[in-house]
């Protein structure tokens, strides 16, 4: 299965959906197509013909947000049944037929309609309705930190408990072992709500809630306080893959959970797949990277042979890719750094090597 978290904001599969209601609504929705060039429209004559329901079912699966311009209860009925969950669903955003209101509806914070509200009042003169609670109140809640440092959380239901804290004025720890990142995070939201920011768990002291930042599955969160704790993924590790021809999205997922399970990195901290270019049009791992929604970055033997591997020129590998090294070259040139963070493991026809990557800002 994929894996099980909140990503990012606004996802990258595809357009931004208009449905428009009335021929009124069609010409402001043409008004975007120079600012959103991927902009799809779903005009009355597609609505008549084909029906709305069956255009927001599709739209649920292939937008990254959805924007009515009509009545709220009709987008309401219309996207009720599609809805999955606020780190599930795209973000849906109602302006009224007169152009004078844009609502944030749903998924305000993890799906972007927040800030898509805001962009559309922007473009058509209208007032931004946002009623998301930490932002009527001009705090930042957890989801901000997520979305502002591409960090994963691995469970939603926590988020409730964070930001509840928030809205109370009870100090929110936001731990994170890595320096760099925790001082970007303490520039970017100090002020911005009640947090405090460390790098480790505190000796003593009174907290209402704690937002950990770690790539590791062992986070030694204290049981005291696991209920109120939210745990977010920095994907910040590239997988280094070489496999066999033939071999199956089956077989890659074991190598590689073999390999998370060695060093404890969770597989929401992944970011990446990286190989030769020969292994780029493998079925079994693209299935395998699309199954995680992981991008596959490919090099050439020539810019893999560059790299010494840690562990040493193969030339059984070099006899059937024109390099000694697949996976380690290829996760330290994906991840731009010198140092290997697992060194290639063999699992049946797969061999996996993990390199991390360090935080910029």
């Amino acid at each position: 299965m994929p894996p099980k978290g909140a990503g990012k904001g606004l996802s990258k599969k595809a357009a931004i959906t208009a449905f428009a209601v009335t021929d009124n609504g069609l010409a402001l929705a043409g008004r975007l197509s120079s600012i959103h060039p991927d902009l799809v429209v779903i005009g009355p004559d597609d609505i008549k013909h084909g029906g709305l329901k069956a255009a927001v079912k599709e739209a649920f699966s292939s937008s990254k947000a959805l924007f009515f311009i009509g009545a709220t209860g009709i987008a309401v009925r219309v996207v009720a049944p599609h809805l999955k969950g606020k780190h599930l669903d795209p973000a849906v955003v109602v302006m009224d037929d007169g152009g004078r209101f844009v609502i944030s509806l749903l998924s305000g914070h993890l799906g972007g309609a927040n800030e898509l509200a805001r962009e559309l009042a922007a473009v058509y003169g209208a007032e931004p309705v946002i009623t998301t609670a930490t932002d009527a109140a001009g705090l930042a809640c957890a989801e901000d930190i997520s979305k502002a440092f591409s960090l994963v959380i691995q469970d939603p239901k926590k988020i409730k408990r964070v930001n509840s804290a928030i809205l109370k004025g009870a100090a929110v720890l936001v731990i994170d072992a890595d320096r760099a990142r925790l001082a970007a995070i303490r520039e970017r939201f100090k002020g911005a709500g009640p947090f405090r920011f460390r790098g480790g768990y505190p000796a003593s002291g009174e907290f209402g809630a704690v937002i950990m930042i770690t790539p590791f599955e062992a986070s030694n969160v204290p049981a005291a306080i696991k209920d109120r704790t939210l745990i977010m993924r920095p994907k910040e590790f590239v997988l280094g893959i070489g496999c066999g021809m033939g071999v199956s999205a089956k077989e890659v997922r074991l190598a590689v959970d073999a390999a998370l399970e060695k060093t404890g990195v969770s597989l929401l901290s992944i970011r990446s797949v990286a190989t030769i270019d020969i292994k780029g049009s493998e079925p079994g791992l693209l299935r395998f990277a699309s199954k995680m929604g992981l991008d596959i970055n490919c090099f050439s033997a020539p810019e893999l042979d560059r790299i010494r591997p840690p562990s040493g020129r193969s030339k059984i590998v070099y006899g059937r890719t024109g390099t000694g090294s697949v996976c380690e070259s290829a996760a330290l040139i994906s991840a731009g750094v010198k140092r290997i963070w697992l060194r290639k493991q063999k699992t049946g026809r797969v061999a996996v090597a993990l390199a991390r990557a360090p935080f910029t800002s």
